[in-house]
């Protein structure tokens, strides 16, 4: 079991995690996570991604999509019906 120190970081409440738990978890910068509170057992655990695919790819036309990921692969020369101009 690891122990914390809980701190005053600005008006808030924070806790720093040692490195050694961190690692063991692989915990990212900027990684969010899940807290259920209770007042004798909590839990703690990576949240799940809340993105769906419109959020994903808002912000560029599907032209810019396309250039951006162009050389992405190589599936080798375009064959038969699969030709595509451009």
């Amino acid at each position: 079991m690891t122990q914390v120190t809980v701190g005053k970081w600005a008006d808030k409440l924070a806790v720093a995690l040692p490195d050694d738990l961190v690692q063991a978890i692989d915990l990212r910068d900027g990684e969010r996570l899940d807290i259920d509170a209770e007042p004798d057992a909590s839990t703690i655990r990576r949240s799940q991604p809340t993105s769906n695919l419109v959020e994903l790819f808002r912000g560029k036309t599907p032209e810019e999509w396309r250039a951006e990921y162009s050389g992405a692969y190589d599936w080798g020369p375009d064959v038969g019906r699969e030709t595509i101009p451009g």
